[in-house]
């Protein structure tokens, strides 16, 4: 495949687009997302993927050239939380992905779409309008003088996005049939595994209405049908921030901004969505003072302060206690195992990991200005990792090569030998 120049992409037509450097470029962007997921099944498929690049990215080219590309059905996964339904997530085949990014890439450079992107009190899904943009955005409303908020997020929105309203908007802008095929058939959720989903099944879009919430399409197919509640949501002494299906109304006093709520109900309900109400239900939505703790985009807003909500401390700790548990675990199967096929995160891998998770968790939370927050959170997972450490210097003490095995560096003799052929 020789992929086309970016200089040379506004003479192609959008389809041409996807078949050639935004494919390549696609494939770029769902690697790197997929080596930082903390699935182990997606690194190693994406991994798997790359070993066969080229070949791979032919085929995908190909099919699309000759118009029988088809998206492989996905894998419907369900996200337990407390006390509430499971989050029906997709996980789809790389292939989709690649292509479905590739859309996104090529839809994003769409002069209509790009001027949706550029809606100033949008957020999520759009280059450099991220978590971080839309808490700087709330704290330049507070400052200038708004005294009340209504925080609050969209009920079931992915499933409920009418698709027909996003590929209405984008045929009166784009004149290209074969790309608004591919875009319709990228937005459909196909599900490989229904017969284990049981009942919960009926969770994901499999209809007519609905995104599936995984996909890299999922946030623009948001941003586009909303672009018109951002714009008439603001004015008149209040601001309304959105970060996909969470939104932030601050206000002068609290009539305005109640009213405003009232209003942002009624825009909802003509596509069918319904906004959390804070006095029915706090654990998804609040309103109050913003002189006053509140928090926003997992983020607890104070005044002069940002850190990091409880919501969000009590679920890094979770996955710290985790991944150390799991490395106990592993430790135990690895000393009793002869084999070239090694449980991945013994006592090295486990801190890797461990590192890289708090590494980006850090990343994610490094316009947060409550340092001595972060000292507190250090010293809980210095405990941990301590706890962890004195098990393991116990337990690595038995004899080798128990010991090498359990720690993470590789025994020789565990080598999976190729002997030579007679001929070779």
């Amino acid at each position: 495949m020789n992929p086309d120049k970016p200089a040379h992409r506004s003479k192609r037509t959008p389809y041409e687009q996807v078949r050639g450097f935004a494919l390549y470029e696609a494939w770029r962007k769902v690697r790197e997302n997929g080596l930082r997921s903390l699935s182990l099944e997606t690194q190693n498929a994406i991994r798997e993927f790359e070993g066969s690049l080229p070949t791979h990215l032919r085929r995908i080219n190909r099919h699309l050239r000759d118009g029988t590309f088809q998206f492989i059905p996905q894998t419907g996964v369900l996200k337990k939380r407390p006390g509430k339904k499971p989050r029906p997530l997709v996980v789809g085949a790389i292939q989709n992905r690649i292509v479905q990014r590739a859309i996104l890439d090529v839809l994003q450079e769409i002069p209509a779409v790009d001027m949706i992107l550029k809606t100033p009190s949008s957020f999520g899904g759009i280059r450099e309008r991220d978590r971080k943009a839309a808490i700087a955005a709330a704290r330049v409303s507070i400052r200038a003088g708004s005294r009340y908020f209504i925080r609050s997020d969209i009920r079931d929105f992915f499933t409920k996005i009418p698709r027909h309203v996003i590929l209405d908007f984008l045929g009166r802008h784009i004149k290209d049939a074969k790309f608004l095929d591919l875009v319709k058939c990228a937005m459909e959720t196909m599900l490989a595994n229904l017969a284990q989903l049981g009942e919960d099944a009926a969770l994901f879009p499999l209809g007519s209405e609905g995104v599936a919430q995984g996909s890299p399409l999922s946030p623009l197919m948001g941003n586009i049908l909303l672009s018109n509640f951002d714009k008439q949501m603001n004015g008149r002494g209040i601001t309304c921030l959105r970060y996909i299906d969470d939104f932030l109304l601050l206000g002068p006093d609290a009539a305005k901004v109640r009213k405003a709520f009232e209003n942002a109900q009624k825009k909802l309900a003509a596509f069918g969505m319904e906004p959390y109400d804070p006095r029915i239900a706090p654990d998804k939505a609040e309103m109050g003072e913003t002189a006053k703790r509140f928090d926003f985009l997992g983020c607890t807003m104070l005044p002069g302060f940002v850190q990091p909500s409880r919501k969000a401390r009590r679920k890094l700790m979770e996955v710290v206690k985790e991944k150390l548990k799991a490395g106990r675990t592993e430790m135990i199967v690895a000393s009793k195992r002869a084999s070239h096929q090694m449980p991945r995160k013994r006592f090295v891998q486990t801190l890797t990991d461990l590192d890289n998770f708090l590494l980006g968790w850090g990343h994610a939370y490094a316009f947060c200005n409550d340092q001595e927050l972060f000292k507190q959170l250090d010293e809980t997972i210095s405990k941990a990792v301590r706890e962890f450490m004195q098990w393991s210097d116990r337990f690595l003490s038995g004899p080798d090569p128990a010991f090498r095995r359990a720690l993470g560096v590789h025994l020789l003799s565990d080598t999976l030998l190729t002997p030579l052929t007679p001929n070779g």
